[in-house]
C-alpha cells in the first residue's frame, strides 16, 4: 500500500480526534456525614445548654435554638421562634431555686445529612423550687431536630420534652 493512499484516512482521523470533545469526569460525591463528629458537636453544644439553663440565662437557652425554633415542655406549653422561648424559659426557670444537671445520655442519633440530624436523649435533672425546697429528681427524656447554621453552629430547630419524677430504685435482696 502507497504511503499517499494512506494519508487521507490518518488526515480524516486527526481532524476527527482533534474535534472530539473531551466528556468531563463527573465530580466525585461528598464523603458522607462522620457521626461520631457530629455527636461530639452536639455533644458540646449540649453541655452549653445545660450550662445556660443551670446559670437561669434564658437569653443564652434561645440562642441554642433556631430563629424559627419549636420548644415543647412536657405540660404540652409549646414556644415558637427564639423571642417566645427566651419568655417560656425565664418563665420556666423562675420557679426554681436551684437546678443541677446530670449527663445527658444520647440514647440515639440520626444522621440526616452534615448539617441535619435528630437526636434522642435521656437526661435527669435535681431541682428545688421556690414552692418545694425539698430537692426532687425528675427524669427528662427529649427529643430535638438539630440544624448547623451557615455559621457552624448546631442549633435545635424543635425540641420536644418529656419528664416526671424519677422512678425509685428497685429494693435490693
Amino acid at each position: 500500500m502507497k504511503f499517499s493512499t494512506l494519508i487521507g484516512p490518518i488526515a480524516v482521523l486527526a481532524l476527527l480526534a482533534g474535534c472530539a470533545q473531551k466528556v468531563p469526569e463527573a465530580p466525585a460525591a461528598p464523603p458522607p456525614p462522620d457521626p461520631a463528629a457530629i455527636q461530639a458537636e452536639l455533644a458540646a453544644t449540649m453541655e452549653k445548654i445545660l450550662a445556660a439553663f443551670a446559670s437561669k440565662d434564658s437569653a443564652g437557652v434561645a440562642g441554642f435554638f433556631t430563629e424559627d425554633a419549636t420548644w415543647v415542655l412536657p405540660n404540652a406549653a409549646t414556644f415558637k421562634g427564639r423571642a417566645e422561648i427566651e419568655k417560656g424559659a425565664a418563665d420556666f426557670l423562675a420557679t426554681f431555686e436551684t437546678v443541677a444537671f446530670a449527663p445527658p445520655t444520647f440514647e440515639k442519633l440520626v444522621v440526616i445529612s452534615d448539617t441535619e440530624a435528630v437526636t434522642f436523649v435521656s437526661g435527669s435533672f435535681t431541682v428545688t423550687t421556690k414552692e418545694n425546697k425539698t430537692p426532687t429528681t425528675f427524669s427528662n427524656p427529649f427529643a430535638d431536630y438539630w440544624q448547623k447554621g451557615a455559621d457552624g453552629a448546631w442549633r435545635i430547630a424543635y425540641e420536644i420534652n418529656a419528664e416526671g419524677p424519677m422512678p425509685a430504685a428497685p429494693a435490693q435482696p
